[in-house]
Order: C-alpha cells, then sequence, then structure tokens
C-alpha cells in the first residue's frame, strides 16, 4: 500500500498534468481569434484595433478605436463565431463575426441604437 506522501506527489502530478492539458486546449481552441486585428467598417470610414489573449486560460479583448481603449464584454468565440460589446463613452456598440482562421480574416456587423455597418478585418503578421 502507498504511503500518504507518496500519494499526495501522485495526486499533485496528476492535478499538473490536467491542468496542462486545459491551457493547451484552450489555447488550441482559440487559436484561430489569439491577436491583434485590424478591423474597419464598409467603406474604410471607421477603424479599430482587437486584441485577442488568453489570462489565466480565460479569453479576454481589448478595443481601441478612435475614443481611445477598452475591454471587451461579454466576449464569446465559438464554432468560429465571435461576439463581444463596447461601452464608448455609454454608448454601447455591439460586434458580432466569423473568422476564418485560415486565411486571418473576419466578417461581421457593428450593431448600435443608430443602426449597423458590415466589418471586415485582418489578423496582423506578427
Amino acid at each position: 500500500m502507498l504511503d500518504k506522501c507518496k500519494l499526495a506527489v501522485i495526486f499533485m502530478l496528476l492535478c499538473f498534468c490536467f491542468s496542462v492539458t486545459m491551457a493547451w486546449e484552450q489555447a488550441e481552441k482559440y487559436k484561430g481569434l489569439l491577436g491583434t486585428w485590424d478591423v474597419q467598417t464598409e467603406g474604410g470610414s471607421y477603424e479599430f484595433v482587437f486584441r485577442f489573449s488568453l489570462e489565466e486560460d480565460i479569453l479576454v479583448g481589448k478595443f481601441t478605436g478612435s475614443s481611445g481603449d477598452t475591454e471587451m464584454e461579454n466576449l464569446t468565440f465559438e464554432d468560429n463565431k465571435l461576439s463581444f460589446s463596447v461601452d464608448i463613452n455609454g454608448m454601447i456598440i455591439d460586434f458580432a463575426a466569423t473568422i476564418d482562421s485560415e486565411a486571418g480574416s473576419m466578417e461581421g456587423m457593428l450593431s448600435l441604437e443608430y443602426g449597423e455597418a458590415n466589418i471586415t478585418g485582418e489578423r496582423r503578421k506578427e
């Protein structure tokens, strides 16, 4: 029978292996999204930068526009579908896009109280 120390070591190793596996799976899940994206509205009248990263295995995003930087809220990415919201000086803008990870491109729409606009974007080569 194993003594308590050996069991504790085995348990810690299993926990470590599990956490490494989970981190790898999260990175793989978001692989097509992570990085910096240059995005513009149709006709190029507005330009934005989207930055996606993992912090402690959680997807986070930062939005940069002409009004500055803000954190993305309600950020989701599943089956190549991206959605999030930003609050720019009290105005909520909702974004939804489909990501083509192989081409490094996105197409979608932004929505706000005044209407909607098509957006396109490309991932930066970093």
